[in-house]
């Protein structure tokens, strides 16, 4: 059951436009047209306490359909409010509205996007719950974030063309990492001294203070490594739950995870300059920091009561760069990191089934390529059959999965549909889940073409947690009750690593989660990186939809 709002829990109203312009937030030189949110990129950051209930009206002022995910928010008791097109709501058109209305059961650091195309490049921004009195044990003195995204020189609708039309080769790398919105392409070029330009961020703090710093990967394709010179980082939540102190040089962000660090800043006088830098991980092409994916720390003098300023220009060289270790092994630093809550009784039971999920990119008759999931193409991929972009999809389509559901239950006529052996139903194109089911989830990856991906996953919906990863492909006897995760966290992003390949199958790398099916609706779950999604590497979970009706809030 959704819980009853709290003692101090209000109602949060917001007003979000989704705007065309054109942007150049890299100082290239050329601008680019593409959407924002309030004309801003990253769009406003929205803060809310946990127990609150939000409402979101997105009015949308672009010239394509769109819609927002608010990502990691569970949306219990409002599956409505989830944000996907054809699965839980119809695309927003053009000149017309929508409101997510939800409540905040949950708190830490999230962030809304564009579940879209590839509108997320840019249609992104801050999501912050912050905890219930008394509910934070860490102290601190200030908090800040950083927001890493990519960007492209070529808008993202024709980028997003090539993803879905005949000529796809590979995904291409972005020509620039954003922090905050913004970055230096080339120091060297007339525009990257256009009073336009924003340069660098930077992040002005005082010495000897502690902040905590919000770190969100709105990336949407590479994984990044991020450190500050000089200035090590400790843990203290990831995706929204909060863990036992951890420290580290570094982090490890993939598409859609997100961080809180706690960073002591040291007795340094003012206008000491820190650089914060990104670094290129699990990179085929070359590994080591990125060409303009920094930033930079910046002592202030604050005795005369001068305001703190999170956002900066300091056009200086880059000088004294962190040094990022590059990847050791697969699973980064995770097996590590310790939930700060009694562990999960669901961890030492016995699943009630495995679903093993083997995505593989193959060419279609028409030379586009697509991601089969346990070879069948998703829902959302059949309907993209006719060679519509995905931003278009369900501008036409007054039904979605979740809607269908709850009309086929209010008229008392709920489906009857065969499941396969793998879990799969193909009527609505899902797999069914019970309430209160704790299943497995396998997340297989394949090679496809010269090299082996990684992959990160994320749960709509709900967290989960991570049990499990190996090398080639998952073996269901063998490795049916393997755990290489002893204490696991509870997060809603996990990465499917690559390793090396199991020539009989291609299969090159696993990932085993576990989840409890406690949130009736109908949920997504897919491959965060977004061309691989719009290409299909996506699932859809269909949970308990005869208690839907009675779960709403709303």
């Amino acid at each position: 059951m959704a819980q009853a709002p709290g003692v101090d829990a209000a109602l949060r109203k917001f007003d979000l436009a989704v705007t065309q312009g054109d942007l150049d937030p890299d100082c290239w030189g050329t601008a680019y047209k593409a959407l924002s949110i309030n004309g801003q990129f990253p769009g406003p950051a929205l803060t809310v306490t946990m127990g609150d209930d939000v409402e979101v009206n997105v009015r949308n002022k672009a010239d394509v359909a769109t819609s927002i995910h608010f990502h990691g928010i569970r949306q219990q008791g409002s599956p409505g409010s989830d944000g996907v097109p054809g699965i839980t709501q119809s695309m927003i058109s053009p000149g017309e509205q929508f409101t997510y209305k939800f409540r905040v059961q949950q708190s830490g650091t999230y962030f809304y996007h564009a579940h879209s195309g590839n509108q997320d490049d840019t249609v992104q921004g801050a999501f912050i719950v912050q905890e219930p009195h008394g509910g934070m044990p860490y102290e601190y003195d200030a908090e800040m974030t950083v927001h890493l995204s990519e960007w492209w020189h070529q808008a993202p609708a024709e980028r997003e063309a090539y993803y879905m039309g005949p000529n796809f080769r590979f995904d291409p790398s972005s020509d620039s990492i954003l922090l905050n919105g913004h970055t230096v392409h080339n120091a060297s070029l007339p525009a990257s001294t256009a009073p336009s330009c924003r340069g660098y961020a930077s992040l002005d703090v005082q010495p000897n203070h502690t902040y905590r710093l919000r770190v969100i990967g709105g990336n949407t394709f590479r994984t990044l490594g991020f450190g500050i010179k000089n200035h090590n980082m400790t843990i203290v939540e990831v995706d929204g739950e909060l863990i036992k102190q951890h420290i580290t040089d570094h982090l490890e962000v993939t598409p859609g995870q997100r961080f809180s660090v706690l960073l002591r800043t040291g007795d340094y006088p003012p206008d000491s300059l820190f650089p914060m830098a990104t670094q290129y991980r699990y990179r085929h092409a070359a590994e080591g920091l990125t060409e303009n994916g920094f930033g930079y720390l910046r002592y202030k003098d604050q005795k005369n009561g001068a305001e703190l300023v999170t956002q900066g220009t300091p056009k200086v060289e880059h000088v004294g760069f962190p040094d990022i270790p590059a990847p050791a092994a697969r699973d980064w630093i995770w097996k590590e990191l310790k939930p700060l809550a009694q562990r999960d009784p669901m961890l030492d039971k016995k699943p009630s089934r495995t679903l093993v999920i083997r995505s593989w990119a193959k060419e279609q008759h028409d030379n586009s390529t697509r991601y089969t999931m346990n070879d069948r193409l998703t829902p959302v991929m059949a309907r993209m059959e006719t060679g519509k972009p995905m931003v278009k999809m369900a501008a036409d389509d007054p039904m979605p999965i979740l809607q269908e559901l709850q009309r086929l239950h209010r008229r008392n006529q709920p489906p009857k549909f065969k499941i396969e052996e793998d879990g799969y139903e193909g009527q609505f194109g899902t797999y069914p889940l019970s309430h209160n089911e704790v299943v497995d989830i396998v997340f297989q990856n394949a090679k496809h073409g010269r090299n082996c991906l990684l992959h990160p996953w994320h749960t709509h919906g709900h967290s989960h947690y991570v049990i499990a990863t190996g090398d080639g492909e998952y073996d269901p006897v063998k490795d049916k009750d393997t755990v290489t995760y002893a204490n696991p966290i509870f997060k809603d992003v996990s990465t499917a690593y690559a390793s090396d390949v199991d020539e009989k199958t291609q299969g090159c790398g696993w990932t085993k989660i576990r989840m409890r099916a406690d949130n009736p609706g109908v949920w997504a779950v897919h491959c965060h990186i977004t061309s691989h999604m719009l290409q299909g590497k996506l699932i859809v979970l269909q949970e308990a939809p005869e208690r839907i009706e009675k779960s709403l809030l709303y």
